[in-house]
């Protein structure tokens, strides 16, 4: 299997349905100020934005395929009086899936495409004024963020992937609880087994791709 063409290919997919979504918040956004966003555009967003981010941890996966092991730093508090706060960063990708929430009233899958237009039966059949109304969407633009940087750069995400991995293997090591895998058992966040969306197909390809490589026998 030729893993890096496999990565590349679906990092240029994965790499435009993002440019889609940024052009898609820049054209909805309401306002010189903040980052408010019309509801219909908010979940639209949301729509295409877990299954990406599902693809893209898969990705990474793959990339970190081999990878020797690493050493880590301890995580400590801030030491003295570091400004940290003073300091622009920019957001990290999250390389762990969420945990599946089994609330009854809970679509891990989030609304069909069709569920986020007005009176759409996931939101109660609102009226249609309530899908303009505006909602913050800073939250939305700084995981969009993080998925595009961590786009930019698979390798740099596998590497911290390497050292997440090494924290795991010395809290198991120590009997402390912890996540097994970045990788959740089951579906990934965001699955449709019936495509209704470009992400769809790449998250279902990028799924099959890492558990391939996880059942392959000279995976690590």
């Amino acid at each position: 299997m030729d893993w890096d063409r496999a990565i590349e290919r679906n990092r240029e997919a994965l790499l435009g349905i993002v440019s889609a979504l940024f052009a898609l918040v820049a054209a909805a956004r309401i306002g010189g100020a903040g980052m408010m966003l019309p509801r219909r555009v908010w979940l639209a967003v949301l729509f295409v934005l877990r299954p990406a981010e599902a693809a893209v941890r898969r990705l990474v996966v793959i990339a970190a395929r081999g990878l020797a092991p690493v050493s880590f730093r301890p995580r400590f508090g801030l030491i003295g009086t570091i400004a940290a706060a003073d300091v622009p960063r920019e957001p990290v990708f999250c390389l762990i899936d969420p945990l599946k929430d089994f609330s009854s009233h809970y679509s891990d899958a989030g609304p069909g495409w069709e569920e986020v237009l007005p009176g759409g039966p996931a939101f109660g059949a609102l009226p249609e004024s309530r899908f303009d109304e505006p909602l913050d969407g800073a939250s939305l633009h700084v995981r969009l963020r993080a998925l595009r940087l961590a786009l930019a750069d698979i390798s740099k995400q596998a590497r911290r992937l390497a050292r997440w991995r090494a924290r795991r293997d010395a809290a198991l090591k120590d009997r402390r609880p912890t996540r097994f895998s970045p990788i959740r058992p089951g579906l990934p966040p965001g699955w449709r087994q019936r495509p209704a969306h470009d992400i769809d197909p790449v998250l279902h390809e990028c799924h099959r791709l890492a558990r391939d490589l996880a059942n392959a026998p000279d995976s690590s």
